[in-house]
C-alpha cells in the first residue's frame, strides 16, 4: 500500500522512530537516487506516528520548505491517511511562526475528508482560512488558503472577494505602492508578495535580483540534452500571474473573435488555449493599456495573426505586462526547490500538483484546482503550456560557477523561429512534466495545448 497503516507505538518504539527521523544520507547521493525516496516515505510515516504519540517536537520542522522538499511533501499527504488529528494541525497553524510550515499545514488540512474533518469543524475553521486569504501578505500562504477554500467548495466566496479587489482601484493602487516600497527597501531579502490587478488576476511578486541553477543535473531522470545546468541571474524584481489566463478573462479583454472547439470552452475558468504567441503579446498590451502602463510590444498586423509584431527596445526595463522570460518561468516554477519537481522527484505525488496525461485523461481542467507551489503559482506544470518571451535556443555555455545573466533577446519576432514554451499539458507524460523541461513552437502556432500567463518587471 502507498500509505501503510501502523499500530500505535509505545514508548519502546520511540527511539526507533526518532532514529528514522534523524537518518541522513550522503550529501553527494544524487537527488534522483531511489534511497532518498524510500527514506522520505519512512520519515513521513515515522512523523505521523510521533504525532499520534503526542510527540510533535520532531515533526513540525519537517514541514519547513527546503531545496529538497520530498519528506515535507510526503508528510503533507500522509497526515490524514495515517490518522493524524486535524485539531492538532489547526492548533499548530495558530502557534507556528514559520510561514513555510504554515503553508504546509494548510495544504495538509485540505487533504482531510468530510469524515476526518466534519463539516461543522470546517465551518468553525472557515473564518480563519478566509482571513489568511484576505490579509496575509505571503504569496505562498495566500495561494495555500485559496486552494483549501476551493477544496471546501468556497468558489463563490473567492470570486466575490476577488471581484471586490479588482473593482477597488484606490485599494489596489495603495497595495501596489506599498509592495514597491517594500521591495525597493529590502530587495531580494523581501518575502514573495501578491496583489490583484484590474482584471481580478492574482500576481506573485518575486523580489530580485535572484540567482539559481537553471536546467537539470545529468543524474535527473528523463532529462533532455537542452537542459544543461548553469548559474542564472535575473537582475530585477518581477511579477508573474499565479494562474494561466482563463477563457473568461481573455474574452473580456482581448476583443478578437476567439473561437475553438467546445472541448476547450466548456467552463469559463478553463485556461484559454489555442493561443498564438502573437495573440498572447496583444493581450499583454491590452492589459497594460487598461492599467495605464507602457506597452512592451509594437503590435502589427490584424487579429489573430499580428504578424510583424516587435518587442520594444529595453523591454525588460518597462513595467508593462509581457510574457515571462524562460528564466523567470523556471525560477517561479521551482519555488526554491532543486528537485526535478517543486514538491520532490517521484511521479507518485504528481497527480496532486499537475494535470498531465495520467491525471487528466487528456481533458482540459479549470485553473487552480491542483495544489500551488510555495511561491503561490498554480498549474505551472501541466494543464496547458505557457508561452515565454524569447526565442528558443540552446543555453549559453557556462563553466563552473560562471553566471549567465538574463538579457533581452532580438526585438524582431520571426514567424518561422520557435519561441519557448514551458510547463507541459494534459497530453504530456510525467517524464516531461518537470521544472526544467523545455519545448518550443513558432509564434503563429495555435495548438490546443498552448496558453499563457502574463508577467511584468516589477522594479528594473
Amino acid at each position: 500500500m502507498i500509505y501503510p497503516r501502523f499500530k500505535e507505538q509505545g514508548e519502546k518504539g520511540l527511539p526507533t522512530l526518532l532514529a528514522v527521523i534523524d537518518t541522513k544520507l550522503p550529501a553527494d547521493l544524487p537527488s534522483s537516487d531511489a534511497k532518498r525516496e524510500t527514506l522520505a516515505k519512512r520519515q513521513a510515516n515515522a512523523a505521523v506516528a510521533l504525532l499520534r504519540m503526542n510527540r510533535p517536537e520532531k515533526v513540525w520542522p519537517l514541514l519547513k520548505h527546503s531545496p529538497g522538499p520530498r519528506v515535507r511533501s510526503y508528510l503533507i499527504h500522509r497526515l490524514s491517511p495515517l490518522g493524524a488529528d486535524a485539531a492538532g494541525i489547526v492548533k499548530r497553524l495558530d502557534d507556528e511562526p514559520d510561514v513555510t510550515i504554515r503553508r504546509a499545514l494548510l495544504l495538509s488540512l485540505g487533504e482531510f475528508s468530510e469524515q476526518e474533518l466534519p463539516l461543522e469543524s470546517r465551518k468553525a475553521l472557515m473564518p480563519k482560512v478566509q482571513a489568511i486569504y484576505r490579509t496575509d501578505s505571503d504569496a505562498g500562504l495566500h495561494a495555500a488558503s485559496e486552494w483549501v477554500l476551493r477544496t471546501w467548495k468556497q468558489e463563490a466566496w473567492l470570486k466575490q472577494v476577488t471581484e471586490e479587489w479588482a473593482a477597488d482601484q484606490d485599494r489596489r493602487e495603495k497595495r501596489f505602492e506599498g509592495l514597491q516600497q517594500l521591495v525597493k527597501k529590502d530587495g531580494a531579502k523581501a518575502p514573495p508578495q501578491w496583489y490583484v490587478n484590474s482584471q481580478g488576476q492574482t500576481f506573485v511578486v518575486v523580489p530580485g535580483p535572484v540567482e539559481f541553477v537553471m536546467g537539470s543535473p545529468k543524474s535527473e531522470k528523463d532529462r533532455s540534452p537542452d537542459e544543461a545546468p548553469h548559474q542564472r541571474r535575473i537582475g530585477r524584481s518581477f511579477a508573474i500571474a499565479s494562474k494561466s489566463v482563463t477563457l473568461a478573462q481573455y474574452r473580456k479583454l482581448a476583443g478578437d473573435k476567439y473561437e475553438i472547439g467546445e472541448k476547450y470552452t466548456y467552463d469559463p475558468n478553463l485556461p484559454v488555449v489555442g493561443i498564438k504567441w502573437y495573440m498572447a503579446a496583444s493581450y499583454c498590451n491590452k492589459l497594460s493599456e487598461q492599467e495605464g502602463l507602457e506597452e512592451c510590444y509594437e503590435i502589427k498586423g490584424k487579429a489573430p495573426d499580428y504578424v510583424g509584431t516587435r518587442l520594444k527596445e529595453n523591454y525588460l526595463n518597462l513595467t508593462g505586462y509581457r510574457l515571462p522570460t524562460e528564466a523567470e518561468m523556471e525560477y517561479a516554477t521551482r519555488a526554491g526547490a532543486t528537485s526535478s519537481r517543486y514538491y520532490g522527484e517521484s511521479e507518485e505525488l504528481l497527480g496532486h500538483y499537475a494535470w498531465y496525461a495520467k491525471s487528466s485523461n487528456e481533458v482540459l481542467m479549470p485553473v487552480g484546482m491542483k495544489k500551488p507551489n510555495d511561491l503561490g503559482l498554480f498549474d505551472s506544470r501541466g494543464n496547458c503550456y505557457t508561452w515565454c518571451q524569447e526565442a528558443y535556443d540552446y543555453y549559453p555555455e557556462a563553466e563552473g560557477k560562471e553566471m549567465v545573466i538574463v538579457k533581452e533577446g532580438n526585438i524582431v519576432i520571426t514567424s518561422t523561429d520557435g519561441r519557448v514554451l514551458r510547463g507541459g499539458s494534459i497530453s504530456n507524460p510525467a517524464s516531461t512534466v518537470r521544472s526544467s523541461n523545455r519545448s518550443n513552437g513558432v509564434p503563429t502556432s495555435r495548438s490546443s495545448f498552448y496558453g499563457f500567463r502574463p508577467a511584468r518587471t516589477f522594479i528594473p
